[in-house]
């Protein structure tokens, strides 16, 4: 073995990465040294110190936050800022509440972080004031905005939601944040939209006569003041989009989760229309200019003319237009471009006039809007190019929408964000092939650090013997599975679904069969409330979807069983899935939909195991895992679990476990 490699696979524990690590794992209550995670440590130490771009595979339990968080803050001593960038909000509230404030508390290294998250995340306080008007709330005097009854989409008149958004007010008057994830109940989003700012919407601090007020605005100084932000994937998508303007100047770079940032990238760059979209902008454009009916009018009707032409060409179904939109279909998005173009300087011409007011916050914000699906529409009536997808697909209302985007970001990640050469980008995940920082347009270095458990001693991987999910029996099958580890378990249940539909029929299921049991489930409140529960309430059981398929860490019994629905693969029809397939070809099942199962599996497998002591089960409930060619492909990225589908070994496995 050379030298080099041979100091690759033992470096030197020497390091001030080293010292700050046995630091922290010293005051972590029977911390575990693991030369895993120092390995990764000095590793993420080294590229930020050579500013060299790495990406690392760090399994499960390697303790990958506390492994780039120390580089961070070391690089946060030498003046340089570090933003971090999860793959959900979740996991930016974790990073948030625990790992860093952790590291605050037990490092004598003084240094400042702070969360960050996009406008629509926080309250608005000038969409506060004209909710309070609508409402008749008092302190509002010299506006003569007459009687309302609804608020863009929002119907006030609708008693449900009105006392919603009513609960909503009274938070906000309270909260440091206004951060939607802080407040005690899960909002409508109806609800939510009228308290807050969509993508675009904002008039900006300088036009905006609550901006003194402004919790976005707020959060936002705040991370300029810090040398560690966290964000998602989503608000670095539109930082990128809008020519890196949303955040802070930074030289270093964390992707979390790196393996789902391409498809975030990919979301942040996609364009839509609907007739809702331009119904609204109607709606809010009657709100700002009196007597200009034939304006609004105009936007309702190509709006109609745009969902019924998407009706014709796809129906209940999805449709990919590889062809560009068509004669009939252009000719529907460029009425309700025109449209959309009379609205905004009918909108910009009401704003030249208007006062100092809560009624000049609301027409420009207006403004906002219409120059947002103007821009919009403009680039759905430009060329198809390489690389583009294009496809309308129906909603969850029961109407379409039109839909463009780009597969290939690594031409436009490289061009837009990795063109300054002083950013150094560190990619981790528990899941990372080798191949991810070039189809994100980076030439890095690749590391894949060993787990730390043994997870043949630890985990069984159990798939029952059922129905595959094509069945009509399966989902009933899955709900007897589900129950039946429950009640082995007392409880201590993760239980993750691919669909929402299939967890609300689960859990249904469950609370009649599981009396006395304490079950949650997604949906039923806030994700970090839902979160606390699980993690406070060992006898718990969680039922949730994608959200917390990455993210929760629960050592010790508390999760003692991690059951899966099925395989996530990607939906075949899925107008991105097929792009890419066609770009692979014949392989495109096996290159593409398996590898992105696998790795979606695994990361939904890694809730289970977290600490070299936490023993459990894995459930499976898709027979294929066991019986389909393609297994071992699948099987490969999953840590080397002992693998059984007799019902008496997982039984007497989960009393070998002695819990109570």
């Amino acid at each position: 073995m050379s030298e080099a490699a041979e100091m690759e696979q033992n470096p030197p524990s020497s390091s001030a990465a080293a010292v700050l690590l046995q630091s922290a794992i010293a005051a972590i209550p029977e911390g575990e040294e693991r030369a895993e995670q120092l390995q990764m440590t000095q590793a993420v130490e080294h590229a930020f110190s050579a500013k060299q771009h790495l990406a690392v595979q760090g399994p499960t339990g390697v303790g990958k936050s506390i492994a780039y968080l120390i580089p961070a803050i070391l690089g946060a001593l030498s003046g340089s800022r570090t933003v971090i960038v999860t793959s959900s909000k979740a996991l930016q509230d974790q990073l948030a509440s625990v790992e860093l404030p952790f590291l605050r508390r037990v490092l004598d290294q003084p240094f400042t972080y702070s969360v960050l998250k996009g406008r629509s995340n926080y309250v608005c306080e000038a969409a506060v004031a004209e909710v309070r008007v609508q409402l008749g709330g008092a302190g509002q005097q010299g506006l003569d905005l007459g009687p309302q009854d609804s608020l863009g989409d929002v119907d006030l008149s609708d008693a449900e939601l009105r006392d919603e958004v009513l609960e909503i007010l009274d938070w906000a008057e309270g909260s440091a944040t206004g951060d939607m994830a802080e407040l005690p109940i899960t909002p409508h989003w109806k609800a939510w939209s009228a308290v807050s700012v969509g993508p675009g919407e904002c008039v900006g601090a300088s036009k905006c006569s609550y901006a003194s007020d402004c919790k976005s605005e707020q959060a936002r100084a705040a991370a300029e003041d810090a040398e560690i932000v966290v964000v998602n994937a989503h608000l670095y998508g539109a930082h990128i989009q809008t020519g890196g303007t949303l955040l802070p100047a930074h030289n270093q770079l964390v992707i979390d989760e790196a393996h789902e940032f391409e498809d975030s990238i990919v979301g942040s760059l996609s364009i839509e229309l609907t007739e809702g979209r331009l119904s609204n902008l109607a709606r809010v454009h009657d709100r700002c200019v009196a007597a200009e009916d034939k304006v609004s009018g105009s936007l309702r009707s190509a709006g109609a003319m745009l969902e019924a032409c998407m009706d014709g060409i796809a129906g209940s179904g999805t449709v990919r237009l590889t062809s560009g939109l068509g004669e009939d279909l252009a000719a529907a998005v460029s009425t309700a471009a025109v449209a959309a173009d009379r609205a905004l300087n009918s909108l910009r011409a009401a704003a030249k006039h208007a006062g100092e007011s809560t009624a000049k916050h609301r027409i420009e914000r207006s403004v906002r809007i219409a120059e947002s699906v103007v821009d919009d529409t403009q680039s759905l009536l430009g060329k198809l190019g390489k690389g583009t997808v294009l496809w309308v697909e129906p909603t969850r209302n029961y109407r379409h929408v039109l839909r463009l985007t780009r597969i290939d970001v690594a031409d436009t990640l490289r061009s837009q964000a990795w063109a300054e050469k002083a950013l150094t980008v560190v990619c981790c995940s528990a899941t990372l092939d080798s191949g991810t920082a070039s189809r994100l347009g980076l030439e890095a270095e690749y590391l894949s650090v060993p787990s730390p458990f043994n997870f043949r001693d630890q985990a069984v991987l159990f798939v029952p013997k059922i129905h595959r999910p094509t069945h009509p029996d399966w989902a009933e099958e899955v709900a007897q599975e589900v129950e039946h580890v429950i009640r082995a378990l007392s409880g201590r249940t993760l239980a993750l679904f691919t669909s929402n539909r299939m967890l609300r029929s689960t859990v249904d299921l469950c609370r009649e069969r599981l009396e006395g049991f304490t079950l949650l489930a997604q949906g039923d409140a806030p994700n970090p409330v839902l979160q606390d529960q699980f993690l406070n309430d060992e006898h718990a059981s969680l039922f949730a979807t994608a959200s917390f398929w990455t993210g929760i860490s629960s050592p010790g019994p508390t999760c003692s069983a991690v059951i899966l629905d099925k395989i996530p693969f990607p939906v075949p029809t899925d107008p991105i899935v097929q792009a890419r397939c066609e770009v692979v070809g014949d392989a495109a099942f096996m290159e593409v939909s398996v590898p992105a199962a696998g790795m979606q599996l695994a990361q939904g497998v890694g809730r289970l195991i977290r600490t070299a002591t936490d023993r459990g089960v894995v459930v499976v409930c898709d027979p294929r895992l066991a019986e389909a060619q393609y297994r071992n492909r699948i099987l490969d990225l999953l840590p080397p679990m002992r693998r059984v589908r007799n019902r008496e070994f997982l039984d007497q496995f989960i009393r070998d476990l002695e819990l109570d």
